[in-house]
């Protein structure tokens, strides 16, 4: 008979920022739902100011319309709520964290109800993204281990030792584009090349865009497993890293590089610019620090998930690749468990 053990490292919660509008609230129990003004940011990114019963309902209705889209029914949908303190910053920080959870949408039905899961699971990963990732470039929640907690609170330990690596990453870059903004449309023009942006931050969101759909969704709905060799995968990732660290890997390797950065138009555009030494000395601390985050992302290929026929696998302690099962608990989790086949 199969043996299940249940998995801890995909996002079963769904997470929502309410920012208080001109009233100081410490404990969500102590808030009156009727008389408590909260503002919330809609699903075409307005900003709204609404009674905390109504943001309870929105927020509801979203999720359900959304597990709907997958087919999966969920007798209770678990809520955490994120209150934010009244600074300045609030607007720029609700308005990406909109940006960023509005990314992990796919464009295609999944086949069977495992993909259902994952997929909604994504989602959910992706909203706890929406709060630690803008926090960790607007700095507006200033008590990292109070935010640490409340994030740990919506998603597993493995997924938010992942979170946190991803996070360092991407706010690594969204610094680089800031300071390099300048020099990146510069290059464009000298290029011939049309930068189609406002400002860099649409780069950043178009780079967020573009990984996820070739990182996450190709590989759920590829008609041939990407299985891939870990020691491989490692190798390839620490090649890349010596690539951008300039060191002299040959004319013939560095020409490969480039024209693969080429090939990856504006999500290649900028690394092509910012590696330049003669361009990256004035803020070449910002550059080290984002190689530091890339290295750091290698550890996130042990914990990659394989499709095989519209099945997940995933390795279990060894490199052995296992089958596993999405399930949807009565408390409106999601939960995955192991299918060890006996020999």
């Amino acid at each position: 008979m199969p043996q299940h053990s249940i998995r801890e490292d995909i996002p079963n919660k769904n997470s929502f920022i309410l920012r208080l509008a001109g009233k100081k609230v410490t404990h969500l129990e102590n808030v009156i739902l009727d008389e408590t003004i909260v503002e919330i940011v809609d699903q075409d990114g307005v900003v709204k100011e609404v009674t905390l019963r109504i943001a309870l309902a929105i927020f509801r209705k979203q999720e359900i319309f959304k597990d709907k889209a997958l087919g999966i029914k969920r007798n209770h949908i678990p809520f955490k709520f994120f209150l934010l303190p009244d600074e300045p910053q609030n607007p720029d920080f609700c308005r990406l964290s909109h940006t960023i959870n509005n990314i992990a949408v796919f464009d295609f039905e999944p086949y069977n109800s495992n993909q259902a899961i994952w997929m909604r699971c994504v989602q959910l990963y992706w909203q706890a993204k929406a709060i630690l990732l803008p926090n960790k470039i607007f700095n507006l929640i200033t008590d990292t281990t109070q935010l640490f907690s409340l994030v740990q609170q919506l998603i597993p330990p493995q997924a938010f030792e992942n979170l946190k690596l991803e996070t360092d990453a991407e706010t690594s870059l969204y610094k680089l584009l800031a300071i390099g903004e300048s020099d990146i449309i510069s290059w464009a023009n000298t290029q011939g090349i049309d930068y189609p942006f406002k400002n860099f931050e649409e780069l950043f969101i178009h780079i967020l865009k573009s990984r996820f759909q070739m990182d996450v969704q190709e590989q759920a709905f590829a008609l041939k497993p990407l299985w891939k060799n870990q020691k491989d995968a490692k190798r390839h990732h620490r090649g890349w890293l010596k690539f951008l660290n300039n060191h002299d890997l040959g004319a013939k390797t560095e020409a490969e590089y480039n024209k693969i950065l080429m090939d990856m138009e504006w999500e290649g555009y900028p690394l092509i610019v910012l590696k330049s030494p003669s361009i990256h000395k004035p803020f070449k601390n910002i550059w080290q620090s984002y190689l530091k985050t890339q290295r750091a992302l290698v550890k996130l290929i042990d914990t990659d998930l394989y499709w095989k026929d519209n099945i997940p696998y995933q390795t279990k302690h060894t490199n052995r690749r296992l089958p596993i099962q999405g399930i949807v608990t009565n408390e409106g989790k999601f939960e995955w468990v192991w299918e060890l086949q006996s020999r």
